[in-house]
């Protein structure tokens, strides 16, 4: 339970906190942007007095040009704007002062160093820092002061000119800001945390009296008077207290004639225990009756030595009484070896150990008589407790006859195998030759569409190439018409419109070449490859019947998409085009009928799971006798004009064997044909 001085403590903790970390997140932000703004009016002051000083050099340099003997006079020129540099900019100010280092790498302004004592800075970071960059600034770092140095490179002369500045100086006004801040925020602080001290105060007057109350409830006194005014959320945590009260009143009453039932219980189990233990003693009287006239053997094992056996085991042992049996070693009543090559000594420990670990095992063991005669039984322990003994319960079944039969039955079904195998090897043989059959189909129609590709890029290629070959012809004569001054303005104008109108023609059967080489590639690629790939599925279909236009050109067909142009699917696309050039092919050559337009519709759905693509046709339709036929290989209603029998079948493989789907197939004599394929995505 939390005490009220700790709530308090941690409200007031909590509330100052967020205070101060507001008012730190202000300090950070207002200190950064103000630091920025102070670097970069520092910056240009310093920029401005070292231009100051470059202007003042500048001068003397282009006087000392003007004399036309810069190099007689040049070294006592730079001694003279020395000393006029000095005179003017030297203020005797430790915390600001400029420098000049000269060609010779040797500062020769400066109210510490100059060239007799450059052992002394020649090997400070920060000069060689200045040497390297000649133009810029940067920050030095020492124990006793920061600095800033800024510096510019005047090139006549070869030297660097700068100021160094002590960092108390650069931010001076920084520095005020946050004096002035921190004082402010503290008087905040303290002012805030006085006024919280009250409010809480108040605040968790009404909580103390609750904690009261309830110390009174938690002695027993649960007539304690609870009356607590306030706020709202008080008056409802009052009413709740009470109610809390009156539930424990509630509860001790209950728990009182729990207790009384729980007796009640107590008594009636003691006499369901003498019941339970009266059932189990004829439960075992059932067990032993069990295991006395079982038919199969039967014996209990503790630590490895026969306990208790029934009159079915001594007879299957051909043992004389139970007293022989029990002073038998389990060991002695196998063979040394195993069917398997183990020692049975071995395997008899190995499988008491798998017993108690799994509860029960089953398996084969082959066993001796008394008279020495071998016999293959199966054994089943299971580990069980009796009068808190661990045993493992052993029964015996002599399984010789059976494993005889089973041996038998086992010669039988290996001729049948053989059989069997035989079968398979012609079934496979016929299997790769139906394979082949289909390859030569699918290479077939590959074939004609290759074909047909080439006589459908013929005509736009020739076009094209009429059109170019006329192009130069007019070219080449309105050029010799231009170099003997014979060109009028209208066969130049109309030059200009015939230049327009081939140019157009030219570039509307390239481009349609284009596009049929494209389609073409695209699904004689995915016919080949068979590899997976993302595509959209509209788009695909439009390209598919693109590239087979010279077998649909020769009829009046009309094609019709029903399909979200946006979706898009990751599949085999080989096997769509073959399933669609499949389905065209087959509506051309069964359904067609001549001087009636064939009407073939594509309608495509999918969800999260599957792909449905409805295919149909306003054609003869499929008789009823031949619709459960249709996928069977080499069944052809139109053999005599070229059908191989094999184009629904390839269909019905490519849906269920490749892509794992479902194909059906509905049909009206006369009105038409509809097929349904469902493949997940």
């Amino acid at each position: 339970m939390i005490k009220n001085s700790s709530l308090k403590m941690e409200l007031l903790v909590s509330i100052l906190f967020v205070v101060i970390l507001g008012i730190g997140a202000i300090f950070y932000f207002t200190y950064s942007d103000l630091k920025k703004e102070i670097d970069i009016s520092q910056e240009k002051i310093y920029n401005e007095k070292i231009d100051n000083i470059i202007y003042l050099v500048n001068q003397k340099y282009q006087t000392l040009l003007k004399t036309q003997m810069e190099k007689s006079y040049e070294e006592s020129f730079k001694k003279g704007t020395l000393n006029i540099v000095k005179n003017v900019f030297d203020k005797n100010n430790n915390d600001i002062f400029p420098f000049i280092i000269n060609e010779k790498k040797f500062i020769v302004f400066h109210h510490t160093f100059n060239e007799h004592n450059s052992n002394l800075y020649k090997n400070k970071l920060e000069y060689k820092k200045i040497l390297e960059k000649k133009d810029g600034n940067f920050e030095i770092h020492r124990e006793d002061n920061d600095r800033w140095v800024i510096f510019k490179y005047y090139e006549p002369w070869d030297w660097i000119i700068g100021y160094r500045i002590n960092k108390d100086v650069k931010y001076e006004e920084l520095y005020k800001f946050r004096e002035i801040f921190l004082s402010i925020s503290l008087i905040i602080v303290l002012f805030i945390s006085l006024f919280i001290i009250l409010i809480v105060r108040k605040v968790l007057e009404p909580v103390d009296m609750l904690s009261n109350v309830s110390k009174k409830i938690a002695a027993g006194n649960l007539d304690a008077k609870i009356d607590v005014s306030g706020t709202k959320e008080l008056k409802i945590l009052s009413a709740n207290f009470e109610k809390m009260r009156d539930k424990i009143v509630e509860d001790i009453h209950r728990l009182r004639e729990q207790e009384e039932k729980i007796l009640a219980f107590n008594s009636k189990l003691q006499e369901e225990v003498k019941l339970r233990t009266k059932e189990l003693e004829s439960e075992k009287e059932v067990f032993e009756t069990l295991f006395n006239k079982s038919c199969d053997g039967m014996s209990l094992i503790k630590e490895s030595k026969f306990v208790a056996c029934n009159n079915a085991l001594l007879e299957m042992l051909k043992c004389k009484s139970k007293e022989e049996f029990l002073n038998l070693d389990p060991v002695f009543l196998s063979p040394k070896l195993q069917p398997n090559g183990g020692k049975s000594a071995d395997l008899v420990k190995s499988n008491i150990e798998k017993c108690l670990e799994k509860g029960t095992i089953k398996f084969e063991w082959l066993h001796k008589k008394l008279d020495g005669e071998v016999f293959l039984a199966e054994i089943i322990l299971t580990h069980i407790v009796l009068n808190n003994e661990e045993l493992i319960h052993a029964v015996w079944r002599n399984i010789q006859s059976r494993k005889e039969l089973e041996l038998e039955i086992e010669n039988k079904n290996i001729d049948l195998q053989e059989s069997n195998d035989e079968l398979e090897a012609m079934i496979e043989n016929l299997t790769m030759t139906q394979n082949k059959l289909i390859e030569s189909e699918k290479l077939a129609g590959l074939g004609s569409l290759v074909a047909g590709v080439s006589h459908e890029i013929n005509t736009p290629v020739g076009i094209g190439l009429t059109g170019a070959s006329h192009l130069d012809y007019i070219s080449e004569e309105i050029n010799e018409k231009y170099k003997k001054g014979e060109m009028t303005e209208e066969e130049f104008e109309n030059y200009l419109s015939s230049t327009r109108d081939l140019v157009k023609l030219i570039s509307s059967n390239l481009e349609r070449t284009a596009d049929i080489i494209k389609n073409f590639k695209q699904v004689a690629v995915d016919e080949t490859s068979e590899q997976k790939r993302v595509f959209r599925v509209k788009e695909y279909i439009r390209g598919i019947l693109v590239s087979i236009e010279t077998l649909t050109k020769k009829c009046d067909i009309e094609f019709k998409i029903e399909c979200d142009e946006e979706l898009e699917i990751t599949s085999y696309p080989g096997f769509f085009a073959q399933i669609i050039t499949n389905f065209v092919s087959n509506s051309i050559i069964h359904a067609y009928y001549e001087g009636k337009k064939l009407i073939i519709t594509f309608l495509v759905k999918s969800d999260e799971k599957f792909l449905t693509l409805e295919y149909s046709d306003n054609g003869k339709g499929i008789s009823e006798e031949n619709l459960l036929k249709i996928f069977d290989p080499f069944f052809t209603t139109n053999r005599a004009n070229g059908g191989s029998g094999l184009g629904l079948n390839i269909v019905y493989n490519l849906v269920v064997t490749n892509l794992k789907g479902t194909i059906d197939c509905k049909s009206v004599k006369n009105k038409g044909t509809t097929f349904i394929i469902k493949v997940p995505i």
